[in-house]
């Protein structure tokens, strides 16, 4: 909550920040383009690609470091790098070009499951899918293939739904693994899209954005990894491009979005700072929690607050005699063999013998690091009651790193997709001079959310600013829709 002294000074500086534009003010004032909050996955992309179109940027970030989930942990006596957060690309000409244009070398991994499997709830051993599973699991990846990707693989561009909107997107990711016979494929979509939610609960547009055409591509081909080991090589280049048009610790005070740009109140290090911008873009989680130094107008408070999110707690632990085991969490009795929530996806080494990795999903984001360690420990003593790890490996465990993904997987239930939720979300894009992008807006997936700023948020933004004499795309309701992509929304049956 403010004190009543900063809303007095911050309602004062609201009153005045229009008369400040255009004044020549200048004192601790800084004049840019475009203002960028949020230096994660689509903040510091749509950053270099401004840039590299001559605008002047700057990002706004709260954290001491750019990259959002993009984490990692290097052990100080071994000098191994593991990441903790973003590890693995979709294999894809957009993630291709975005690491040639930072200059960090790409290598391609296969996406193979630990072949040791284990209930982590119940400390039962599942055993390896036979010749048999793997057959189905292929036949389900063809069917879903046929069938789905060939009618909504445009979803990979945003969400960019028809309307009406067609009932196989709204109904539950089961239902339609059921109906177009890739229910096998259903376990391999929740272990590569962690935590994805409950399959028998989750709208099917969720789990085709999720597992769209060139991830499924790469999931039974190649993955791209940085070629250094370290996702976060990516943003040390790119905080390396950008220098000065990055402020770290940064807060937002408050935004005041008028009809000339926008004006924000931000304090860093203790400095308090005026930014003027022509246009805004947000690039963090479009929750009210998130949101609320902003002017939100009454249509955006709707909207937002209607949102959910998960919570993922990531990081690596210790067991002494742990010795770089792998083991996969598989639900031996649950629908579609999905492990329980809260719980683990999996245990894998690092390739320092005792510490191995763990990520943990919970249903909700209202949860803290504590809860995170106690379904670690739970976890492991369940195993090592089973003989499947060191015994008393609950007791012995200690983390040597965690972060805390949250808002994770932010999304509206089955009811809001039906009456239009998208259409109207994406039609705030350029309203009040703001754009919005992030998972939020394009899938929990970085390719996904470079495709989304390629396609749609930077093309807008360029033309808004005069940077191209002509629209490379199609313009309608405000968003740039390919031509591909109006043909292939239009022909939808439904």
């Amino acid at each position: 909550m403010k004190s009543p002294q900063l809303g007095f000074v911050l309602a004062l500086w609201l009153k005045s920040a229009a008369s400040i534009e255009g004044s020549g003010y200048s004192n601790a004032t800084i004049d840019v383009d475009v203002a960028i909050i949020g230096g994660g996955s689509g903040g510091i992309h749509s950053a270099i690609q401004l840039k590299d179109a001559g605008a002047r940027v700057l990002v706004l970030e709260k954290k001491d470091q750019i990259g959002g989930h993009a984490e990692t942990y290097i052990n100080k006596e071994t000098g191994v790098v593991n990441n903790i957060g973003v590890s693995v690309f979709e294999d894809t000409d957009v993630v291709k070009r975005y690491f040639a244009r930072l200059g960090v070398p790409t290598s391609s991994v296969s996406a193979s499951p630990p072949s040791t499997l284990y209930d982590f709830e119940l400390g039962i051993p599942i055993p390896p899918p036979d010749e048999g599973a793997q057959q189905a699991i292929l036949a389900a990846a063809k069917a879903y293939s046929q069938n789905v990707l060939s009618k909504y693989g445009w979803l990979d561009q945003g969400y960019f739904l028809p309307d009406p909107v067609p009932e196989e997107l709204y109904m539950p990711i089961g239902d339609l693994a059921a109906k177009y016979n890739f229910t096998a494929l259903l376990p391999i979509m929740a272990r590569f899209n962690w935590h994805f939610g409950n399959q028998t609960k989750v709208p099917a547009l969720y789990g085709i954005k999720d597992f769209g055409p060139d991830f499924l591509r790469s999931t039974f081909g190649q993955l791209i990894v940085s070629g250094t080991g370290n996702t976060r090589s990516l943003y040390d280049a790119a905080l390396k491009e950008l220098g000065s048009s990055v402020l770290l610790s940064t807060t937002i005070l408050a935004v005041n979005r008028h009809s000339t740009g926008v004006t924000l109140l931000v304090s860093q290090n203790g400095m308090v700072k005026t930014i003027r911008a022509k246009k805004l873009l947000v690039a963090i989680p479009p929750t009210l929690q998130s949101l609320k130094s902003f002017d939100l107008s009454r249509s955006e408070r709707a909207l937002f607050s209607r949102f959910s999110s998960l919570g993922y707690f990531t990081g690596v632990a210790r067991v002494p005699g742990w010795n770089s085991r792998s083991l996969a969490n598989v639900g031996a009795f649950t629908p579609f063999h999905q492990p329980l929530i809260p719980g683990s996806r999996a245990f894998r080494a690092t390739g320092t013998p005792d510490e191995f990795y763990f990520g943990v999903g919970f249903p909700t984001d209202q949860v803290a690091d504590e809860d995170g360690k106690a379904v670690v420990r739970r976890q492991l003593a369940t195993l090592a009651e089973a003989g499947a790890i060191p015994a008393a490996a609950g007791d012995a465990v200690t983390f040597s790193a965690s972060s805390f993904h949250m808002p994770f997987n932010v999304r509206v239930g089955a009811a809001d997709i039906k009456k239009g939720f998208y259409a109207e979300l994406l039609a705030l894009q350029g309203s009040r001079n703001t754009y919005w992008t992030g998972a939020a807006w394009a899938g929990h997936n970085s390719a996904l959310v470079w495709k989304f700023n390629e396609g749609t948020i930077v093309p807008a933004i360029k033309e808004d600013l005069g940077l191209e004499h002509q629209l490379p795309l199609s313009w309608n309701s405000h968003l740039h829709l390919t031509p591909w992509m109006l043909t292939t929304i239009s022909g939808v049956k439904h």
